[in-house]
């Protein structure tokens, strides 16, 4: 892709990948054919030259932009004087929104079988600006007083690992009835904060405001 796309260009490029993300979400990464999205894109594979460089380009930028879309809406979640209710609310969006793009969900970390380009949270700015939202959600527990001082970004990486671990249970069925799913990643979430410093009854009454916060953004959406 030029450094410097007109905007047209540039108008081009996003329509390409909104033709990309929802063929990917129908069908898997093996139906990113140059080809067959130029095709439906209503252009000559030249295009994805053009625009991205190349497939591998093309699939970089899918990943970053998932990463970006993926923090855009787990940063959309309100704030409230209950920090911890926040920080679990924004950890329901991150479920949530993973669960609702399972196979971009899975390229952006590299686990599609298809790895054209090294998928990691850690070589994309996109997705270390995502790890950020998580890290700031912290930073006001810890300011807050529910837990002990710690390395931010060391008890952020703690919560993405066990959520990722989660999320890509979920999207395989694992625990097949929501409420036991809900009680699954509640209680991993309610025993990492213990585990930080925050009292049981504070932590479950948080749960309680998070669930109920969740459950009204969704009627909302």
């Amino acid at each position: 892709m030029p450094p410097s796309p007109t905007p047209a260009q540039a108008q081009q490029r996003a329509r390409l990948l909104e033709v990309a993300r929802r063929r990917l979400e129908d069908a898997g990464p093996d139906a990113l054919q140059a080809r067959s999205l130029t095709a439906e894109f209503g252009a000559s594979t030249q295009a994805v030259y053009t625009l991205f460089g190349g497939m591998p380009a093309m699939f970089a930028a899918l990943v970053a932009d998932g990463f970006a879309r993926l923090a855009e809406h787990v940063d959309a979640v309100p704030e409230t004087d209950d920090p911890v209710a926040d920080f679990f609310t924004k950890g329901a969006a991150y479920c949530d929104w993973a669960l609702a793009h399972p196979q971009l969900y899975r390229l952006m970390f590299g686990l599609s079988g298809h790895r054209p380009v090294r998928a990691s949270l850690a070589h994309f700015p996109e997705g270390r600006a995502g790890l950020e939202v998580m890290v700031r959600a912290l930073d006001r527990v810890q300011q807050a007083g529910r837990i002990r001082p710690a390395d931010s970004l060391l008890a952020a990486g703690q919560f993405l690992s066990a959520t990722h671990g989660y999320v890509l249970l979920e999207i395989v069925g694992m625990f097949g009835d929501q409420d036991l799913s809900r009680q699954v990643i509640g209680s991993l979430g309610i025993n990492l904060m213990i585990g930080l410093g925050d009292r049981p009854k504070a932590a479950m009454r948080s749960l309680g405001s998070a669930a109920a916060a969740r459950d009204a953004l969704s009627a909302s959406a």
